[in-house]
């Protein structure tokens, strides 16, 4: 999917799903305007990174192994007998250090490189950006690969990372996406759900704070006859909507076609795939518990004409399929998400008859 996206709107989702853009520092983002989606990435950097520098960039314990004259931390022994280093009255000896060379450190550092260098960002930004480098210069220089993020572990003591290094993998996606040649390399970013996950979260804090549901997002268990449920896939919800006894299960996709055709000219249909795993949600949940439930899937509207707008009752239960358009003004967004939940609320309150 070619993102069209409006700049402000994709900071809105930011905001929604990040609750650090409320701090003062971010306060006059929200009324710039941007020429792309670089630019406003590079300027919540440009922002935020000072906030993690003056609370100081975050240190973790390091083992290194070293040939040294002094012992320090633990000898190691077989080492040291194969380098000969006691030939040169050394041993090798590896040891804890606090420091600053970590991979969330590393990743903002490298992100900040590309930023220097990036012609798509003003010069007063890229300057900005220039000036926080030296703060890095204990931390490693890093190859940004997407495989990178996949690495982070969030723990209490490094939280305060999670929106900066959130952004680096955005921007990151972004300038593979705008600079490559390569359909492959295209691929693997959209296979990696470049703005896909933005959405995800965006849907989901907006009802939790905009709407009068209780808002989670359940695991639902296999209803198995004899308890083994070992190589299932597990049923991770997006989002579960519940109103007193009724349950709306919502499913966000984020794809580049929303609709199916088996050859060129033919029908279009719904993604079975998409349905097949709604059911499954459907399925097990009202099983297991005496709540109503229905099931809507949320697709971001692409350019193609065929788009899904679609109402079913399978099995006694509703399904309502839509998109939500990104493009418009993110008011009417702000509305559409709204009418959509009641409606199918509607739908599951009512039953079928």
């Amino acid at each position: 999917m070619k993102s069209k996206i409006p700049i402000r709107n994709i900071y809105y989702m930011l905001a929604y799903t990040h609750d650090s853009l409320k701090f003062q520092e971010f306060k006059r983002v929200g009324e710039e305007e941007f020429e792309n989606v670089l630019e406003l990435y590079a300027t919540i950097l440009s922002l935020g990174v000072p906030s993690l520098i003056r609370a100081g960039l975050l240190k973790e314990y390091r083992v290194f192994t070293e040939q040294s004259g002094v012992v320090r931390g633990k000898i190691n022994l077989s080492d040291t007998i194969k380098s000969n280093s006691l030939i040169r009255k050394k041993l090798i000896v590896s040891y804890d250090q606090f420091s600053e060379d970590n991979l969330l450190n590393q990743i903002i550092k490298a992100t900040l490189e590309n930023f220097r260098s990036q012609k798509r960002v003003s010069t007063p930004i890229r300057k900005k950006i220039s000036s926080l480098l030296p703060y890095f210069a204990d931390v490693s220089d890093v190859q940004l690969d997407l495989r990178l993020w996949d690495g982070i572990i969030y723990s209490k003591q490094n939280i305060r990372y999670n929106f900066m290094v959130d952004i680096c993998r955005y921007a990151f996606e972004q300038i593979l996406i705008d600079e490559s040649q390569d359909d492959f390399l295209r691929k693997s970013v959209n296979d990696n759900r470049k703005l896909s996950a933005l959405y995800e979260k965006f849907v989901y804090e907006f009802y939790r704070r905009e709407s009068p549901y209780t808002v989670t997002h359940n695991q639902i268990n296999w209803l198995v006859s004899d308890g083994y449920t070992s190589a299932l896939p597990k049923m991770q919800t997006d989002i579960v909507l519940r109103d007193g006894k009724s349950t709306l299960i919502i499913d966000t996709k984020f794809y580049s076609k929303n609709m199916a055709q088996s050859f060129e000219g033919a029908e279009y249909k719904q993604l079975s795939s998409n349905l097949y795993q709604m059911f499954a949600y459907l399925n097990n949940w009202s099983m297991i518990t005496d709540a109503n439930v229905g099931g809507m899937i949320l697709y971001a509207k692409t350019s193609d004409e065929y788009q899904p707008n679609h109402s079913y009752w399978i099995k006694g239960q509703s399904v309502v399929i839509d998109v939500i358009d990104l493009d418009q003004p993110f008011t009417q967004i702000t509305e559409q998400l709204l009418k959509l939940a009641e409606k199918s609320f509607l739908r599951v309150n009512k039953g079928f008859k």
